[in-house]
């Protein structure tokens, strides 16, 4: 049973952040023995998503199912994963999705709720109860700015291949989004 201590977040929270700043929350945490980088906090989303290759490369006690290295593309899968955060041990229901992404997991509402957590971007942490107060788990802005412009670069690098038959070769062009708008 936790204790009902308020959450608050002051100026004091944002001490080491360089601003101002538009970052998404991005922190680390331990799934099942294995510490996990890139997890994007989205308090839009409603559910928690773990990428398959990320849950692949976790060396863990629980067993994967087998039906997960079969994933098509456009299939999903569900399955309970240990997550220890603030000295407490939760079994969180993930998403698993294959497909790339930026980010090795995305933690939405559902583990919110679960953990009476409460985000804020701008102070870039999350802060909950537990049986010892309230547990302050920060962002990592480094690794948040480095996820936002390799997700940017992907997003907005456009390959087209066309062949020219009159002189049999083959010419590349890479094309930003800013170029296509011209």
């Amino acid at each position: 049973m936790t204790n009902s201590w308020p959450i608050v977040f002051t100026e004091a929270d944002t001490a080491g952040l360089t601003g101002p700043h538009n970052d998404p929350l991005v922190v680390e945490l331990e799934f099942g023995g294995s510490m996990v980088t890139k997890i994007l906090i989205d308090t839009g989303s409603s559910i928690n998503v773990i990428f398959k290759d990320e849950l692949i490369q976790m060396r863990s006690i629980y067993g994967r199912p087998s039906s997960m290295y079969n994933l098509s593309p456009d299939s999903t899968v569900t399955q309970f994963v240990p997550v220890y955060v603030g000295g407490m041990m939760h079994c969180i229901n993930f998403t698993i999705i294959d497909k790339l992404i930026v980010y090795n997991v995305i933690r939405g509402t559902p583990w919110l709720h679960k953990m009476k957590a409460v985000a804020s971007t701008y102070h870039q942490c999350v802060k909950f109860p537990t049986s010892r107060g309230i547990f302050t788990l920060r962002g990592d802005s480094l690794v948040a700015r480095t996820c936002f412009i390799i997700e940017r670069q992907q997003r907005s690098a456009r390959t087209f291949t066309i062949s020219d038959p009159a002189e049999q070769r083959m010419v590349v062009f890479a094309r930003t989004q800013n170029q296509s708008s011209k």
